[in-house]
């Protein structure tokens, strides 16, 4: 178990590098943290860097109504397909949006349980995913039809 502020160093360090499109960081950093960090710690890293995403989407898209039923769901997997990694990072992003902290905590084990190499990938794809859903959302407030959201 890594100590809560090393931890947060190292979640701050990844996101910013994503954000800055700095992919060696993100790489350095993703490899650190899958080398070091115990389950519980990429659980808390994974939900941090979902939040992000949650919130990126949330300006993208209208939010769900759960009294008619609704949910966020993966309609489309695009590049996901075949890439471990990046459906990974679509399925937490997905659970978590949907409050399914169960199924969070379940994918993060798995990944856990995972080679080194197979979570340093997974959370790289996690960090960009939710990077490119910040980037989008930011566009999106900046044009002139950022007042508008988009169906999900």
């Amino acid at each position: 178990m890594l100590s809560p502020g090393l931890l947060t160093l190292w979640t701050r360090q990844v996101l910013e590098a994503a954000h800055r499109g700095d992919e060696g960081l993100v790489d350095e950093v993703a490899v650190r943290i899958a080398g070091e960090a115990d389950a519980l710690d990429l659980l808390a890293v994974c939900r941090v860097v979902a939040a992000e995403a949650l919130r990126a989407l949330l300006v993208l898209y209208r939010p769900p109504d759960p009294a008619r039923g609704e949910v966020w769901v993966l309609d489309q997997l695009g590049d996901a397909e075949g890439r471990p990694g990046r459906l990974f990072a679509a399925r937490v992003v997905t659970a978590y949006a949907n409050a399914d902290h169960d199924h969070v905590t379940a994918l993060v084990a798995a990944a856990a349980g995972a080679s080194r190499d197979e979570r340093a990938e997974s959370l790289r794809a996690l960090v960009t995913y939710a990077a490119g859903l910040r980037a989008r959302a930011a566009r999106h407030i900046n044009s002139p039809e950022g007042t508008e959201h988009d169906e999900h």
